[in-house]
């Protein structure tokens, strides 16, 4: 659900209508005092304080002033709602057209009558690309969100459902997988660039997993069963294979083994298949992990059965589909990370409360580490690792704690006799000199690898949120003794910069920390303070919140798109976009999918797909620049005098540069771009206002 944000072109005729009117009063006032010398005299013995009055009067008409319209616009229907796409693309839903608004000029793009009065749950944005899906009378259609034009139209193609669709930038393709009226398998190639079908095949492919774009205008399909390699103009099949003993067993069975399939795709419908695709940079080998699971028939202390987990992997080569390894790769453990290393593939899995980590060689999948190549074990099961430089930092827990190891992947050895235990889930580490820093979801420290010990006798209480790197040093909330904190990176020491608790009014706590050129910036929703390097405190403000809760949703979807862009260059930013989409899921599951994914590799994109696509993701990289510079001010929903303003707040001194005056209206249309800072607001029910809040 999008939140409104009221236009104030009322308030402004008012407040302007008033001045207007008190300033005839006062003309009027003085002709007669003209032909009245005894009001002459009256006005010079009150003229000290006309001053005074005149004053205070403008003051009480600008004391929020109004941030600049940028432009307003009478739609031709009543607004339903709008959005702000994460490529900073307007679009707004009405009761007679669906419509694309240039953002500069606020005039109509682009209109889509046949998509009048569509419900805010039927659009979806399609995460990294320029396209939005609109779900209509039984039909999916593909639009391009800048110029309106639909690329695809499922009924139009020939398909009664849809199973899967795959974005194919660089072969400037969509492919679109899902079955005919008449409930056969229909696999549809359409040209992004101009919404016409390419080909179709009607090949039984099953579940489609993944699909990779290769060299040569060549796809690779990986189903259930098989892989395939296909022409990527034509569809024409250059070679499918069978991507497991099991699968070519199956295919040896004739119709039962077709009838097996079946059974499980059915079964495999609505799961979410454990299958990933890895292919080493330059190789001609592909790898496909998958994971396995069985059940002992002894039970569990809860008397439920006892379930194990297996890695399966299998090589193949790329130009012909055949199997490298003669057999699959077997590692106990659910699926985990894999890193292609120069002696080998490593292998990391989640193995639970003892997990064992190994490096396989490319030819034959022996085992190298450990004693008969059997590998190593650690505590944990592996959930995440990190490259150190000299090393790999390996991120495991168990039902209880979490754990770091470092691992020298030269010989194969862990550095520590013992994990090292810490609080939370790690989100980055940043190398030092003789140690590591690491922050997780709840702490900082500094790991020193060489001893397997933690520099500092007590974690910072913390999170990436409250972390801030500038200059050489960390500036660091501490939310368990609330005072500010700052980590020297040369000397690997932690000093308290402001020793004096910081609390904020409303029961909130510091949400985020921000270093500007003057001082340090902290923050929650309603509450900002700002500290010099010194630790003093200038400034504390509070703006207190609307009761409705869901006034900040747009607020929160738009600051997380931002986070998103920012996220590429900075894990303490990327950490805070991870909390971010927590925090806009609750409101909105798909805000938060596509907040989880927008900016993914926008440059790298950028330069390698078709012409076509390639605008949108230029678009996207000048949008992610724009992120790059300090944001001199934060949007604050605030309730004042029974009124609800959005609020332009002053990272300099906390004090209100203008505010957009939403009055009492209850479900306001707005939407923001917090990358832009234009916030787009329906006043009445078809008239459109930008504001540029800069």
């Amino acid at each position: 659900m999008k939140i409104k944000l009221n236009y104030t072109q009322s308030n402004i005729n008012t407040n302007n209508a008033t001045r207007s009117s008190q300033c005839g009063y006062f003309r009027t006032f003085l002709n007669h005092g003209m032909q009245n010398p005894s009001i002459i005299d009256y006005i010079f013995k009150i003229k000290k304080y006309l001053f005074l009055i005149i004053l205070i009067t403008l003051n009480t008409f600008t004391g929020f002033a109004q941030v600049e319209v940028k432009w307003t616009r009478e739609l031709p229907g009543k607004v339903l709602w709008q959005e702000v796409t994460a490529l900073g693309n307007l679009v707004v839903s009405s009761d007679n057209q669906l419509i694309g608004i240039d953002t500069e000029t606020g005039e109509i793009l682009w209109s889509k009558h046949e998509h009048a009065g569509l419900y805010h749950e039927a659009f979806q944005e399609l995460p990294n690309s320029p396209f939005f899906t609109v779900t209509n009378n039984n039909s999916i259609h593909l639009i391009d969100q800048l110029t309106g034009d639909e690329v695809f139209d499922s009924y139009k193609a020939g398909l009664n459902t849809i199973d899967d669709y795959f974005l194919l930038y660089y072969s400037d393709a969509i492919l679109v997988a899902g079955k005919s009226v008449a409930g056969e398998p229909l696999l549809v190639s359409v040209k992004m660039s101009e919404g016409n079908i390419s080909w179709t095949m009607k090949e039984k492919f099953g579940r489609i997993v993944a699909v990779t774009e290769l060299d040569n205008n060549e796809l690779l399909l990986v189903t259930l069963f098989n892989n395939y390699k296909l022409n990527a103009s034509s569809g024409t099949i250059i070679w499918k294979k069978a991507n497991s003993a099991e699968a070519a067993q199956t295919d040896k069975l004739g119709a039962f083994g077709d009838l097996l399939k079946v059974v499980a795709e059915d079964i495999t419908k609505d799961m979410e298949i454990e299958l990933r695709y890895y292919q080493p940079a330059g190789s001609d080998v592909f790898y496909l992990g998958s994971q396995q699971e069985s059940q002992s028939s002894m039970s569990s202390s809860s008397g439920e059965p006892v379930v194990s987990y297996t890695n399966v992997y299998n090589a193949f080569n790329i130009n012909d589909g055949s199997l490298v390894w003669d057999d699959a790769l077997e590692v106990k453990g659910r699926l985990g990370h894999v890193a292609f290393l120069d002696g080998g593939i490593l292998v990391l899995p989640n193995g639970g409360n003892k997990t064992k980590i190994n490096l396989y060689d490319y030819k034959t999948r022996a085992g190298i580490w450990g004693k008969k190549g059997r590998g190593i074990t650690i505590k944990g099961g592996i959930y995440d690792y990190l490259d150190a430089g000299d090393g790999i930092m390996l991120v495991s827990q168990t039902a209880n704690n979490n754990y770091l190891n470092y691992l020298d992947p030269g010989i194969g050895t862990i550095a520590f006799d013992k994990p090292v235990k810490i609080e939370g889930e790690i989100i980055g580490i940043v190398p030092l000199s003789s140690g590591i820093l690491y922050i997780t979801t709840e702490s900082m420290n500094i790991l020193d690898q060489a001893s397997g010990s933690l520099k500092w006798s007590k974690s910072i209480k913390t999170n990436p949120q409250l972390t801030a790197g500038y200059d050489g040093k960390i500036y660091v909330f501490d939310s368990k003794s609330r005072t500010l904190k700052l980590v020297d990176m040369n000397s690997e020491t932690v000093s308290e910069l402001f020793t004096t608790q910081l609390k904020f009014e409303g029961g909130e706590v510091p949400r985020r920390i921000e270093v500007m050129d003057d001082g340090i910036f902290v923050h929650s929703d309603q509450n900002v303070s700002k500290f010099n390097f010194e630790g003093s405190l200038i400034f504390q403000e509070y703006y207190p919140a609307p009761r409705e809760p869901g006034w900040k949703r747009a607020l929160l979807y738009a600051e997380a798109v931002r986070g998103a862009y920012i996220g590429a260059s900075s894990y303490y930013i990327s950490g805070a976009m991870a909390t971010v989409e927590d925090e806009v899921r609750q409101e909105d599951a798909l805000a938060g999918e596509m907040v989880s994914q927008v900016g993914d590799a926008y440059s790298e994109l950028g330069a390698q797909a078709s012409a076509y696509a390639s605008s949108a993701f230029k678009q996207a990289n000048a949008r992610y620049k724009a992120t790059l510079s300090t944001r001199e001010f934060m949007l604050i929903m605030s309730r004042q005098d029974k009124l609800i303003q959005l609020l332009k707040v002053s990272k300099s001194n906390g004090q209100v540069e203008g505010s957009i005056n939403l009055g009492k209206d209850l479900e306001p249309i707005y939407a923001v771009d917090d990358v832009t800072g234009q916030v787009y607001y329906c006043s009445g029910s078809r008239t459109l206002t930008s504001y540029i809040i800069k």
